[in-house]
């Protein structure tokens, strides 16, 4: 699995910093985030990592590739948010990501769940979090690794159906997929 060195992960946030000073808004949208973590890993000159960004790629194909001492790691980047999900234990923080456009399989399960289970990219997670207090507005971002191994072993037959127009099925590593249409 590919990880940023600690000083790309520390150019990320101080890119960060500086996107807050120009806009105070919101978070940084997806585009944005590909290119600051792209210009983070490129940053880190003493690393020997070279990175390729496909700018506007598709959801099905690595946003960034790294190539480290010869070896290709695909990066898939989402935002992602943290939320406080219902769980056999009570409330737990768990990150949630949006998914795969599925669309184009008119809701064919075993032709959805067949691209799901396909190993494509890691994933480097951005979720963000505005925190407004007595000292003033806050942009926390935490960066979130998570193997495609993870993202994976699902089974056309379970999908579970939650409300007239979604799915829901747990995979073996615990992992909660839902399907909207």
């Amino acid at each position: 699995m590919y990880r940023l060195t600690a000083r790309m992960e520390q150019t990320l946030r101080q890119f960060l910093e500086k996107y807050h000073e120009l806009f105070d808004g919101g978070r940084c949208s997806g585009w944005e985030l590909e290119e600051l973590v792209f210009k983070s890993i490129q940053s880190d000159s003493t690393a020997d990592h070279h990175a390729i960004w496909q700018e506007g790629g598709h959801d099905d194909q690595a946003d960034i590739r790294v190539r480290v001492n010869g070896k290709l790691y695909p990066l898939q980047i989402k935002s992602g948010e943290i939320k406080q999900v219902k769980s056999d234990t009570g409330k737990a923080p768990h990150l949630v990501l949006s998914g795969h456009r599925l669309g184009r399989f008119n809701g064919d399960f075993e032709k959805m769940t067949e691209y799901l289970n396909e190993d494509r990219a890691n994933f480097l997670s951005i979720p963000y979090r505005k925190v407004d207090d007595d000292t003033g507005r806050h942009h926390i971002y935490q960066i979130v690794y998570v193997e495609s191994t993870y993202l994976q072993q699902l089974h056309s037959s379970l999908w579970e159906k939650v409300s007239k127009s979604s799915w829901k099925q747990i995979n073996s590593h615990g992992v909660i997929f839902t399907l909207h249409s």
